[in-house]
């Protein structure tokens, strides 16, 4: 399995993510203590209800260091060519619609807030591309036509 890819702010906002369920994880942790003293085990909800949360915590924490463990920081390289890392301004031929995305990795690839994947068919077509290159990208949606007007950092 290949490894994960992240961009350094990518690499900064799971470490984050990291720190705010380490502290969750404290808090779920004294839920459970608390619910212990006032509990019969085996019927009282708070108490499945707190393990409950703290297995979940758990497990996002785990998936996290496993995710940071093995992640490559991928730098964004050469500024003149389009990388990973890349905010690239496109412009769709010939209607002339501009569109600006980021490459990034898979885990951080979000469309919606304008980041999407290296290894997408726009990302992969985009990679390597100078401004001013007219690109056709292959979609699942079609055939694509795209002019780079501007390669950003």
């Amino acid at each position: 399995m290949p490894k994960p890819q992240l961009t350094k702010e990518g690499r900064d906002r799971l470490t984050a993510q990291l720190a705010s369920l380490t502290h969750e994880r404290t808090e779920a942790r004294e839920r459970i203590k608390t619910a212990r003293k006032f509990c019969d085990f085996r019927e009282d909800v708070t108490y499945a209800e707190a393990v409950d949360a703290y297995d979940r915590i758990e497990v996002k924490i785990a998936d996290l260091e496993r995710t940071l463990a093995e992640a490559v920081i991928v730098d964004r390289g050469r500024l003149d060519v389009v990388a990973f890392g890349s905010q690239v301004v496109i412009r769709e031929t010939p209607d002339g619609e501009e569109e600006t995305y980021r490459l990034v990795g898979e885990l951080e690839a979000d469309l919606a807030n304008g980041t999407i994947s290296a290894s997408s068919p726009l990302g992969t077509g985009l990679m390597g591309g100078v401004v001013g290159q007219n690109v056709t990208i292959d979609t699942p949606g079609g055939t694509l036509d795209f002019e780079i007007v501007r390669i950003e950092r």
